[in-house]
């Protein structure tokens, strides 16, 4: 391992994220709001990275698979350390709920220690909501320019992250792909934003919103989250949250390649089947235990059921007053998540097809020992390799869900919410159950809590197996 060479790339996303910090800093100034915590946290971000950067000069630019994921993974909580600077220096969180609440942002979970959203400056909003643009994209880079580049670790964990049609999607140059998404990203945020103004947002509310709801984040600036803005506005957030939900290839070959046969993709027909069916039931219910008329109904069921499963978290309504089943549901489609390649977390659409689809396989196999049943998507088979790792993420994620569900019930806080917090931040989402649901914050929470579930975001962000990796032996054995 190049371990000068990897400091220097972490001290170079410390600059990266102090760069963002500018453009909050430009409001602050715009608003006349003090100019402190910012300041503060672009010299100590800029000091470090500085400092780091001129003792490893002389490092070699030659980087192996596990630097790769060393990077990545140290780079995360780093990110969120750093981040949290701001909210510091401001004085309303403390470093524990400061790296929650960043880490929240990065990994774009939209869980909040804050109180009283409305009571923050604008710019460090608009710096809240940043961190959740940076992290949506950052994300489908890691997947479509990183990972391939650090050889065949990267490549597997690619395969396995969407399999068969990958190759299809991949172009030679990974680095034109990459600007390509990114080209796709800033449009769909131009628009985005044109689309909230119009609907009767302010241009700063539309920015802030449009930040979460293409990166599935979830941070509003009112404390009632898109409940306090009009239907319009909750319409258009579903589209937006669908969109930031898809694979971000499959907008790559529509928009950039005009190749609409990528909406054929098994992944993003069972995407739109599973958002189909549990609207319906949902609306089947509240049709017969609600007050409100069919739009409410069906408004009020699309969105929650888009912001769930594509973890955005964002409310229209306290969805913790419905019947149980209804919730019960949410909490499903929180665990399936969002299309591969996407600003999603969960365990994906993708290896949720991997797993029924092994069902009648099993079944037929029962009744026939020796007929061999192949089982593909998309017309690739599903392979063994692939498989085993659905079924690994699986265990691997339910398992981690409960250790930290124990461990924060430990802590003192109920069992119910203690699990709803868990399963949030590994999946992403933002709201929990109980005392963390969706008109909620996790300000209760205790300190070692909150770094407990702001960890957890982070391996839920990037998938287990990339952490499992650093502690195994083989990983830094020479």
């Amino acid at each position: 391992m190049n371990i000068i060479f990897d400091i220097r790339i972490l001290c170079m996303l410390i600059a990266l994220v102090t760069v963002f910090q500018v453009f909050p800093l430009l409001l602050a100034v715009g608003m006349g709001e003090s100019l402190i915590p910012l300041a503060k946290s672009m010299l100590v971000s800029s000091v470090v990275c500085g400092v780091g950067l001129f003792l490893t000069r002389k490092a070699r630019p030659v980087m192996e698979p596990r630097d790769g994921f060393l990077v990545t993974s140290l780079g995360w909580f780093l990110a969120s350390f750093f981040g949290g600077l701001p909210y510091v220096f401001h004085g309303g969180l403390d470093f524990p709920s400061a790296f929650f609440e960043t880490a929240s942002g990065f990994t774009t979970t939209g869980s909040s220690a804050m109180t009283d959203i409305e009571i923050w400056p604008q710019s460090i909003l608009l710096w809240r909501s940043t961190t959740q643009w940076l992290g949506g994209m950052g994300m489908v880079l890691m997947a479509i320019a990183i990972l391939p580049f650090l050889g065949v670790g990267g490549t597997q964990l690619m395969k396995a992250e969407v399999p068969g049609p990958t190759k299809d999607r991949m172009t030679p140059r990974l680095i034109s792909t990459a600007r390509a998404l990114w080209g796709i990203y800033c449009l769909i945020t131009v628009v985005s934003i044109i689309g909230y103004v119009l609907c009767g947002m302010t241009w700063l509310d539309g920015v802030n919103h449009t930040f979460a709801a293409l990166a599935t984040g979830g941070f509003s600036t009112k404390n009632l989250s898109l409940g306090y803005f009009s239907p319009a506005a909750q319409w258009w957030s579903i589209v937006i949250m669908g969109a930031g939900g898809m694979n971000f290839l499959i907008h790559y070959r529509v928009i950039i390649l005009q190749d609409w046969k990528a909406l054929t993709y098994e992944e993003f027909k069972g995407y739109l089947l599973i958002i189909a069916i549990f609207t319906m039931f949902i609306v089947a219910v509240l049709l017969r235990t609600s007050d409100w008329g069919l739009e409410e109904v069906v408004r009020h069921a699309l969105f929650q059921v888009v912001s769930i499963m594509t973890t955005t978290g964002f409310a229209s309504t306290d969805w913790e007053l419905w019947p149980a089943v209804l919730q019960l549901l949410l909490g499903l489609t929180m665990v399936i998540g969002g299309m591969s390649g996407s600003t999603g977390g969960g365990i994906k659409v993708v290896r949720t097809m991997v797993l029924l689809k092994t069902i009648p396989s099993v079944t037929s196999r029962l009744l026939q020992p020796q007929q061999v049943v192949i089982q593909k998507i998309d017309g690739q088979p599903i392979s063994r390799e692939i498989l085993e790792n659905a079924v690994a993420v699986f265990i691997l994620s339910l398992g981690y869900v409960l250790c930290g569900g124990l461990l924060l019930n430990a802590l003192g806080m109920d069992l119910l919410s203690s699990i709803g917090a868990s399963l949030t931040a590994w999946a992403n989402v933002g709201p929990g159950f109980n005392t963390v649901g969706a008109m909620d914050n996790f300000a209760h929470v205790p300190d070692f809590g909150k770094i407990i579930l702001g960890s957890m975001m982070i391996v839920g962000r990037l998938e287990i197996f990339t952490i499992l990796l650093l502690f195994s032996r083989q990983f830094w054995r020479d």
